[in-house]
């Protein structure tokens, strides 16, 4: 008898999600986590007397409660969590802004429609069959064919602006690929935005994790943190045990990674084709936590989340210089709904895309004063934003590709991995699974629920 039915790879929220359910129907299984903390992209440090978020802007999906056919609230059923436990918090509104318009989003969606008529009147009708094709896609369905968005959205759309401002969010919130993306990630993170609303977890992600580790141990899952897997070793065609960091061996019935795909292969002795093959992702960004010495609505800032683009095109694509800062996505945690009291009601986070290559191979000294530039300029476009913000900063925090690729693995810092997605999660090893980032679902509830799919469609049938 192998020593674990399942070893997951990486805890974070895929693979704690997995852990969860498989635990929960009574198999043995056990998470190796190279880092000391959980969570993966979406996890938190110490900072002075406060936990930092990493990663965390807001959390998608967050439909109305009653709703019980909502991804969120079938996920928290499966996970047997409750919002309470996750002290989930709806945004009050966000605005999306480009030159000459800019879009209110809230939580009803019948507010964003009253937004689109009221900007674009000539638009309404494309915009509505467009929703209906997108309400009739199987976005979700591993099978699905791959389709170009931006040639989706001209055939409803003639106007090149709504274009590019719906193309901002949804690509910022869950995008791999450069200046387009499969029109099904689109349709995933479209209805997760806009069609179903932005919340975050009230304190942050530490609470927010210590539920779901609360439930996976309750369940009798083992969490191994501080060492992971170097190695998955194959005998006649199947994973059969995997070494950790530390050279333990650890034998298993079946290995789900939440690493990446390229990441995976690499860990293989026989790497699987369907892993080895995809591309490495290129897509970065910088982002800066600012503390401030008053609450962001003391400036008159009232959004939960602003999505701004300085010229009338989006350009979603590795940047030339260190940073773009065409494009920004500012974040502030204070408001959200009963969030003013929390310890990060002070900051603004701020988040650029960047060039993942510069700052891999800029030399100590560089890579410091590249952080140094990034942050005066950040400073400006806070001023920008309302004049005398910058004054208010007592304390910013940057982290850059080179963090993501030190805390997460993920190669080239890529924080939606490979373009390549593997959408069944399976490959010709058939007890070696992929969930996370490079299976296809982004975000924090698309992690949860690409960690639950994944065991429920191929570990839990019979």
């Amino acid at each position: 008898m192998p020593d674990y039915d399942v070893i997951i790879i990486g805890a974070g929220l895929s693979g704690l999600a997995a852990g969860i359910r498989l635990a929960h129907f009574g198999q043995r299984v056990r998470i190796f986590e190279r880092h000391f903390l959980p969570g993966g992209l979406n996890s938190y440090f110490p900072s002075g007397r406060e936990s930092m978020d990493v990663g965390l802007h807001a959390l998608t999906n967050l439909a109305p409660e009653q709703d019980r056919s909502a991804p969120l609230n079938k996920l928290l059923r499966q996970l047997r969590l409750s919002r309470s436990e996750l002290q989930l918090q709806a945004q009050n509104f966000s605005l999306l802004e480009f030159p000459g318009c800019t879009l209110r989003i809230t939580n009803d969606f019948h507010d964003f429609e009253q937004e689109i008529a009221r900007a674009f009147p000539q638009q309404q009708g494309g915009f509505q069959a467009l929703l209906c094709r997108i309400r009739n896609t199987d976005f979700l369905s591993p099978e699905a064919p791959l389709q170009s968005t931006r040639a989706v959205l001209a055939e409803y759309l003639t106007d090149g602006l709504l274009r590019e401002m719906l193309l901002c969010p949804v690509m910022f919130y869950g995008n791999a690929q450069s200046q387009d993306m499969d029109f099904n990630q689109f349709c995933v993170i479209f209805t997760s935005i806009f069609l179903e609303g932005l919340g975050r977890p009230r304190d942050g992600m530490q609470p927010f994790l210590n539920a779901l580790l609360r439930r996976f141990q309750d369940c009798g899952g083992e969490l191994t943190l501080g060492n992971g897997i170097a190695k998955i070793i194959h005998c006649d065609g199947r994973v059969s045990a995997v070494i950790d960091d530390r050279g333990g061996r650890h034998s298993a019935g079946a290995v789900i990674s939440s690493i990446g795909s390229r990441e995976t292969a690499s860990c293989c002795q026989e790497p699987p084709p369907e892993f080895s093959r995809a591309a490495a992702g290129q897509l970065s960004f910088t982002e800066t936590i600012f503390r401030l010495k008053c609450h962001p609505r003391d400036l008159g800032l009232q959004p939960s989340i602003i999505f701004r683009n300085r010229s009338s095109d989006f350009r979603f694509a590795v940047p030339a210089e260190p940073v773009d800062y065409n494009s920004q996505i500012f974040c502030l945690p204070g408001n959200f709904q009963g969030c003013d009291g929390i310890p990060a009601a002070r900051q603004i986070r701020l988040t650029h895309l960047a060039n993942p290559q510069f700052w891999l191979q800029a030399s100590a000294d560089a890579y410091r004063q590249a952080k140094e530039a990034v942050i005066s300029a950040q400073r400006q476009i806070l001023d920008q934003l309302r004049p005398g913000c910058s004054e208010q900063v007592t304390h910013a925090e940057m982290f850059t590709p080179r963090t993501v690729l030190r805390y997460t693995g993920h190669l080239n810092g890529a924080i939606y991995g490979s373009p390549d997605k593997v959408r069944s999660g399976r490959c010709s090893c058939p007890n070696l699974f992929l969930c996370g980032t490079d299976q296809g679902f982004l975000g924090i509830v698309g992690a949860l629920l690409s960690g639950t799919a994944i065991v429920n469609r191929h570990l839990l049938l019979g």
